[in-house]
Formats: C-alpha cells, sequence, structure tokens
C-alpha cells in the first residue's frame, strides 16, 4: 500500500484556501482518482465533492501535447487527472468566474509500501487518514 497526501485549493471572490485535506491509504493513482471521484465522506464527518463523475460522463477527450505544443494524442477526463494527479495540477482551470467558487483537489505519493505498524502510528496521532475501500 502507499500514502498520498489529498490537497485542497479553494478560490472564491473574497479568499482562498489551500492545505492538506487528508491522506489516503491506496495502491495506485488511479485507486486515489477513484476514491475522489466517489465523494467520499471522511471518518471526521467532512465531505470531499468533485466534479470527476460529471467530467467522465461527457465522455469528451482532451489533446495531449509535446513540448513544442504540437499535439501528440487524446485522453479522457480520467486519463488526465491521473496523469496530472487531479485538478489542482491543471493549467488549463479557468478562474474567470468564482462567484460560487472553485475548489481544486490533487494528490501526491507520500511513502510506498508503508507498512501496517506506520499507519497505526500516523491512526494514533490523530492524522486524518483513509483508506481506499
Amino acid at each position: 500500500m502507499n500514502l498520498y497526501e489529498i490537497m485542497l485549493e479553494h478560490y472564491s471572490p473574497k479568499d482562498s484556501e489551500k492545505g492538506i485535506f487528508t491522506y489516503l491509504v491506496a495502491q495506485s493513482d488511479e485507486e486515489v482518482y477513484e476514491w475522489l471521484k466517489a465523494n467520499p465522506k471522511l471518518k471526521d464527518g467532512r465531505w470531499l465533492l468533485t466534479t470527476f463523475e460529471d467530467y467522465e460522463r461527457d465522455e469528451k477527450t482532451y489533446e495531449i501535447y509535446d513540448d513544442d505544443y504540437e499535439v501528440i494524442g487524446e485522453e479522457s477526463f480520467k486519463e488526465k487527472m491521473i496523469r496530472l494527479k487531479g485538478t489542482i495540477n491543471d493549467e488549463d482551470q479557468s478562474f474567470d468566474d468564482l462567484y460560487y467558487g472553485l475548489t481544486l483537489y490533487g494528490w501526491e505519493l507520500v511513502k510506498e509500501d508503508i507498512t501496517e505498524e506506520q499507519l497505526k502510528v500516523l491512526e494514533e496521532t490523530n492524522i486524518s487518514l483513509e483508506r481506499f475501500k
């Protein structure tokens, strides 16, 4: 199992917020994506809400560019998010209309092959820790 840091960036007309939302134990970036897409309720009662499922349902494809900005392929929303590790790293995000706010999520791998003993220490210190099911 791997330990991932789930990050949040929220923008609204009058303020913004950035930080670590929680940590997640999962086997892969794809599992992290699927966990985020499921809009999970965390053990501490908070909800994590994304639009991933809506974008997947649209079945839109996105062009992939090389360093010279030439199109080298296409990918689905899911493939794009897994490659970028979330909307937080998507340079195509629009910050034009923030009337209702904009929340971006992303993830980073913190530790590969984390042991149950290490996870237990995190849980005992009240670190917000979720597990992919």
